[in-house]
């Protein structure tokens, strides 16, 4: 468009402007901050490990006593060793004591190691130790050593 003084004018018509608005709009829009909301939660995870049980070795000695060895100087103290553990044992050597009538051990021997192996659960071995005889023994105790 002219005016009098033969200048060229632009008047922005109203589809226009309608149609610069609706081209921008989407570009004002994609440049806004985008707004999400977030939840979370934790869960606390307990670990249980069971570790199985190690081999266990469980002895008892039965049937313990005297007997007459032959010799008059001497007496055969014999009884049996029962594996009650889930493993099997060898090379077990026996300490018995001798004591008198107060508990008091009055002497010990130790067996050498005995060849077999006793197997688990429940396997059994006789074992036996010759002892200077003394009539102040009453009673006697045995333990198994491991070698």
């Amino acid at each position: 468009m002219k005016n009098r003084a033969g200048e060229i004018r632009w008047r922005p018509c109203g589809i226009a402007r309608v149609a610069m608005i609706a081209a921008v709009l989407p570009l004002l829009a994609s440049c806004s901050a985008e707004r999400r909301e977030v939840q979370s939660s934790t869960r606390q995870v307990r670990e249980t490990v069971v570790t199985p049980l190690p081999p266990m070795t469980d002895i008892s000695i039965v049937n313990l006593h005297d007997e007459e060895s032959g010799d008059p100087a001497t007496e055969k103290v014999v009884g049996t060793i029962v594996n009650h553990g889930d493993k099997a044992v060898s090379q077990l050597s026996i300490r018995v004591d001798a004591m008198d009538a107060t508990g008091r051990v009055v002497s010990t021997v130790t067996t050498p190691p005995l060849a077999e192996t006793i197997p688990a659960n429940g396997g059994q071995a006789d074992f036996s130790a010759l002892m200077a005889r003394n009539d102040a023994v009453t009673t006697y105790k045995a333990v198994a050593i491991a070698r």
